[in-house]
């Protein structure tokens, strides 16, 4: 381990010495399209390669209250065994908007190697907020950067698609998260139980997930859609879906006035990935809970073989053979496909002569869910098998369902199935007969049986298990299983109970694979991810083997509890340098 540190940290050394590949030079600005009178707000320019000589542009009714702030990133490529590095540096300024109307910010200018070069324009809408809400906004942008979180920076929220549905009826119910700071560590804590709903998961949980950006109130947030649930009631009246819970981190970037400094290393470790100006905050997460209006399904109309299918359905049905021999098998099937409750749909049993032999069928599902909710088919395959000769009709199978969109109930039937089963070569096949009373009576397959003729295992008289030594011996043996299982189960309680313990204890091996992740992003040419695994390893190991909270975590922290485990200081000061070259 220590000489891979020591390897990382010769990594990030070189490419100071090496010829920098610049490509293409691009400086560009960027900033919140719509903001609302007296808001304050960041404007960013970036440019990657090294530049000088930055000069602001006209920010015109804006108004600075910082900047520029300085900031630099770097990545490093290995081409044809030549080691190159890409270099950004970060102009920021916190701005005020005055007054209301269309602002245009003019083009900044910057040299990079001896050429000068101009960003593009920005153009910014300013509009006049609610009453009240142009001071609040500067209070919670100071609030911020002093490291206070507002209940409005980050919030849970739950949507369903329709609040009054039908009984048995879909409704798509999602979670999304609405945030205008920095998140991590996002953790389900508590997930709604749906009492009285039948209910599906269609959030897939190997998809990263999709954020978009939406304007609510003159604010720009980030959205990203936590899970999806289709739900299906199996009551009417008002039915509540109780309330979700998430554990997330937020990260506020908290102003510091310093000066402006020449030396690209004091910028680089005063990067925010070093907790530096970054505050971590534990929040819980919490939805508001959401009442649904369940209606009946309309009495009128309603058919009889009706059996709460509600949805939009197809039917078909068919018979692998309309004539066989007497004691031979037929089957009938049955298909229903559609999007709806699917996976609640119980079709109607068909009614076969008296003269056959049915069995319970064989279900089989293919049941599909996306975000627009379940879709699928479930099929049915009836065994049948006629034990007399002659003609047979096997009644219409009838199946109704109820699609909300028009309000209407639907049916369809499959018609009479008419069979006809010619007598077979055995003689002793069986006998059907019927009572008056309607109670089939049958006789199937051969009515004398011959007596078995051996051999047998015979055991001495008067010798019997019960009372015997492995009687008692296995008597015994399940109290001394349950004793054993409850001191196993006690013993892993008390481990478990011991978090930071579990950490300290995996903290070599979860270290060890992020790694072995990261060696396989180095060899498959992604440097970033290769980067950033390496930082998720180091810190990851640190905080797990030294129980070090996340939001204390950083350089100063981690030196103290080095020196305070005995370690040498120059093995100190060369993990410290891994971490901040990373």
């Amino acid at each position: 381990m220590k000489r891979h540190l020591i390897n990382i940290f010769i990594l990030m050394l070189t490419p100071f010495f090496t010829v920098w590949a610049q490509g293409d030079i691009k400086f560009t600005g960027s900033t919140k399209q719509v903001v609302n009178v007296g808001e304050r707000f960041r404007l960013i320019y970036e440019v990657n390669g090294e530049g000088r000589n930055f000069k602001s542009p006209n920010f015109g009714n804006l108004q600075v209250l910082s900047g520029p702030n300085t900031s630099t990133s770097s990545s490093v490529q290995i081409v044809n065994n030549q080691m190159q590095q890409s270099y950004t540096m970060s102009y920021t300024f916190i701005v005020e908007a005055m007054v209301a109307g269309d602002i245009h910010v003019a083009p900044a200018r910057i040299t990079v190697n001896g050429k000068t070069y101009s960003s593009n324009s920005i153009r910014i809408k300013v509009i006049k907020a609610k009453p009240g809400q142009s001071s609040t906004g500067n209070r919670n942008q100071s609030q911020r950067e002093m490291g206070i979180l507002q209940d409005d920076d980050v919030y849970l929220r739950a949507s369903v698609s329709k609040t009054k549905p039908y009984l048995g009826e879909e409704v798509i119910v999602t979670y999304r998260i609405y945030t205008r700071v920095g998140v991590s560590s996002l953790q389900m804590k508590k997930a709604s139980s749906f009492q009285g709903f039948w209910s599906k998961n269609l959030t897939d949980n190997n998809t990263k997930l999709k954020q978009t950006t939406q304007v609510i109130n003159g604010d720009e947030y980030t959205v990203a859609e936590i899970s999806k649930y289709a739900i299906f009631p199996q009551k009417t009246g008002k039915l509540t879906i109780d309330p979700a819970e998430i554990d997330i981190v937020a990260q506020l970037q908290v102003q510091q006035k310093r000066k402006r400094s020449n030396d690209p290393f004091q910028d680089f470790f005063n990067d925010p990935f070093f907790n530096r100006n970054v505050r971590n905050i534990e929040v819980t997460l919490k939805t508001k809970p959401i009442t649904l209006n369940v209606k009946p399904l309309p009495a009128q109309g309603k058919p009889a073989s009706f059996t709460g299918a509600v949805g939009n359905f197809k039917f078909s049905s068919e018979i692998d053979r309309e004539t066989l021999t007497a004691n031979d098998a037929l089957t009938l099937k049955v298909s229903i496909s559609g999007k709806g409750n699917l996976e609640l749909i119980d079709l109607p049993k068909p009614e076969f002569p008296s003269d056959f032999e049915s069995y319970d069928p064989k279900v089989s599902s293919n049941i599909k869910t996306s975000i627009t909710g379940i879709s699928g088919s479930k099929k049915f395959e009836y065994l049948a098998i006629p034990r007399a000769a002659g003609d047979f009709v096997i009644s219409p199978i009838e199946f109704s369902y109820f699609n909300p969109r028009d309000k209407k109930y639907h049916s369809y039937s499959s018609g009479e199935f008419k069979i006809h089963v010619v007598q077979g070569d055995r003689t002793d096949a069986g006998i059907t007969y019927s009572s008056s009373a309607q109670e089939d009576i049958r006789f199937i397959g051969k009515d004398i049986r011959h007596i078995s003729s051996g051999p047998f295992n015979f055991t001495p008289a008067g010798v019997y298990f019960f009372a015997s030594g492995w009687y008692y011996l296995l008597l015994a043996l399940p109290i001394v299983v349950l004793i054993f299982f409850i001191l196993s189960w006690k013993r892993l309680e008390k481990q478990r109970a011991n978090v930071s313990g579990m950490k300290t204890k995996k903290a070599n091996k979860v270290a060890k694979t992020r790694l072995l992740k990261a060696n396989k992003y180095k060899k498959s040419g992604e440097n970033k991810a290769f980067y950033d695994e390496i930082a998720q390893a180091l810190w990851g190991y640190i905080t797990d083997k030294f129980s070090i909270p996340q939001a204390s975590l950083s350089t100063d922290s981690v030196k103290q509890t080095l020196s305070a485990k005995g370690v040498e200081e120059p093995v100190i000061d060369n993990f410290l340098n891994t971490l901040n070259n990373i």
